[in-house]
């Protein structure tokens, strides 16, 4: 087995990559600029449309699901959930059911707090099993690695991209990558940074300009080649 690096090194190296990941990791998920000025707005016109006393009570979820999805672009994860908590969820349908599961899901990503996001996106998922399947399976997964239920993560992440043949984007590559890196630290292992530098390699060949899977594999390496040979 090869020499690992000290703890505190490969400490720095991890907290380093993860702030650089997450950085990113917002970035494809969740989440583009917005014109706060223009959902503020859009909060304030559904505010006045609720209290409307010929709202159906369809109509009425439907609104106070937008209004959710609304505070969630806006980061303010405290107020969706009690937004959402609004809907009388024994009359809504499956599918608005799994989109309110969905939304509440995404808030306590926001939130840090995984395994309750993990609770509303599997049930999502119960209730409609086509829509915005990828970005359900995607939240997830990074709900698993951040929980560091790294077997969980990897094994949902596998199924999700060979069911159906989808096919493995950047994604894929780096939070493989990712999980592999954070093994080999927390179980003191370098068969995982060597299994994290082999996907990095594999996503560099499909992405090459991708930064977080340079910085990976150069982590790994580090790690594997302190001393710049094998």
């Amino acid at each position: 087995m090869k020499s690992i690096l000290p703890l505190t090194l490969i400490l720095a190296l991890v907290v380093a990559f993860e702030n650089c990941a997450s950085n990113q990791g917002n970035q494809k998920l969740g989440v583009s600029k917005i014109n706060t000025g223009s959902h503020l707005a859009q909060i304030e016109s559904i505010d006045a449309d609720l209290k409307s006393s010929a709202l159906s009570d369809e109509s009425r979820d439907k609104l106070v699901i937008r209004k959710g999805k609304l505070l969630l672009d806006l980061g303010k994860y405290d107020e969706t959930i009690s937004t959402l908590n609004q809907v009388n969820q024994a009359k809504s349908n499956p599918v608005q059911l799994s989109e309110w599961n969905l939304t509440m899901g995404k808030a306590y990503v926001g939130k840090n707090e995984y395994s309750k996001a993990i609770q509303f996106l599997n049930q999502s998922e119960r209730l409609d099993k086509n829509t915005n399947l990828m970005e359900r399976k995607k939240l997830v997964v990074q709900s698993l690695v951040a929980e560091r239920e790294y077997y969980p993560a990897l094994a949902t992440l596998t199924k999700t991209y060979t069911k159906g043949n989808q096919k493995k984007d950047e994604f894929y590559y780096e939070t493989a990558a990712k999980t592999y890196l954070k093994m080999g630290f927390e179980y003191k292992n370098t068969g995982f940074y060597q299994k994290g530098l082999q996907v990095a390699n594999l996503g560099l060949e499909e992405f090459p300009n991708n930064e977080t899977l340079k910085s990976i594999q150069k982590e790994c390496l580090e790690v594997l080649q302190p001393e710049g040979k094998l």
